[in-house]
Formats: C-alpha cells, sequence, structure tokens
C-alpha cells in the first residue's frame, strides 16, 4: 500500500460529522474515490490547496464559534485529505479566480506562503491550476463555486456547496452542464504557466 493511500484510509476514519460538515458527506466519500476532479472557485483557496494556517483560520473563525476540539479535528482531517494529491493515477484541475489569491484571510506572511504552495502544488505532474483574472466580464462561474467528479467506472457528478447545504448531482444533464461550464473556464483562464507567473508576481508584492 502507497504511504499516499494508507494516509487517506486512515482519513476516512475522520469520516463523522466531528470533522467535516455532515451535509458534505456524500461528496467527501466521492471525492476519495474520483479519478478526476475539476475545481473552479471563487470564495476560498480549495482544500486540497490550503496550508495548515490558513484552513485553521477559516474553521478556527466560524461563526457561531466551533469548539476548540472540532476545530482541530476539521483542520485534521482538512490536512489529511490532501494525500489524495499525491496519488499520480489521480488528477485534478483547479481554476481559482483572483479575487481569491489577493484576498488576504490569513497575514502577509502566511498568505505569502499560501501563494508559494500553490505555485509548488501546481508543479506536480498530475495537478493543473490556472486563475481566472478579474475584470474579464461574466463568465460560466459567475453564479458560484462547484466541483466535478470523474469515478474509475466513468461516473460523472458536480457538486455544489452554500451556506448549509451541499449538493451531489448525478442527473446526466445536469453534470453535463456543470461539465460544459468548467471546459469554458478552463479556456477563460490564463495558462498553467502564466497562472505560476502571476501567483508568483503576487507573492512578491507583499
Amino acid at each position: 500500500m502507497c504511504r499516499a493511500h494508507g494516509l487517506l484510509r486512515a482519513a476516512e476514519e475522520f469520516l463523522d460529522p466531528e470533522k467535516f460538515a455532515l451535509y458534505s458527506l456524500e461528496y467527501m466519500q466521492y471525492e476519495a474515490d474520483a479519478i478526476a476532479l475539476g475545481f473552479y472557485q471563487a470564495l476560498l483557496i480549495p482544500g486540497l490547496l490550503q496550508t495548515e494556517r490558513y484552513a485553521r483560520e477559516l474553521i478556527g473563525d466560524r461563526w457561531p464559534p466551533l469548539d476548540e476540539e472540532t476545530v482541530e479535528q476539521r483542520v485534521a482531517f482538512r490536512m489529511a485529505r490532501q494525500a489524495l494529491l499525491d496519488m499520480e493515477s489521480r488528477t485534478f484541475s483547479f481554476v481559482i479566480h483572483e479575487n481569491v489569491l489577493r484576498d488576504a484571510v490569513i497575514d502577509k506572511e502566511d498568505h505569502r506562503e499560501q501563494l508559494r504552495h500553490l505555485v509548488a502544488v501546481g508543479e506536480r505532474r498530475n495537478v493543473l491550476l490556472q486563475v481566472l483574472l478579474k475584470g474579464g466580464g461574466p463568465h460560466p462561474g459567475i453564479q458560484g463555486p462547484f466541483v466535478t467528479l470523474e469515478t474509475e467506472e466513468h461516473g460523472r457528478f458536480a457538486y455544489e456547496e452554500g451556506q448549509m447545504m451541499g449538493v451531489l448531482y448525478s442527473e446526466p444533464d445536469k453534470v453535463s452542464i456543470v461539465f460544459q461550464r468548467y471546459a469554458r473556464l478552463l479556456q477563460q483562464a490564463l495558462s498553467a504557466e502564466e497562472s505560476a507567473r502571476f501567483i508568483k508576481g503576487l507573492a512578491e508584492e507583499l
């Protein structure tokens, strides 16, 4: 058993309401088994790309506040999920809006570390990371973030999450719309190379 697979199996022990919002349970199960995932994020750094400091700030700042034990459990689970990225037979694509990269929810040095972490993860062979610049007018992700998933059996799903709910779509017509929107976002975003240079530039500006 590879190290990443072992970490992921260990992470499955965290699958209870103390480790994440209960409404995302179904998504977490599909994420663990998906062979290809695509993320569009316009609000936050995706969980699989967050540094521990970034994750802790977000989770610890929930309102109403979570108790300290729950905060620690959720941070640990989020970090454990990132073992998925070590599975090189699986592919990960991320389109992140420029506003997310400029919105420092943590202090300047930690934000610089987060940006550099994005660049480092984007250098992996199984990861594609692209930036969608602001000011480009309407785009297919303007109504909010989402995730696309493909399973080993080539089943396709789409996931959206809101304040108090998460919805995993399996209906072909709905899934097709989300996949089409993501394909268009990939076209509109900067290339992986341009995105890496852009993120490095933001880090240097801090």
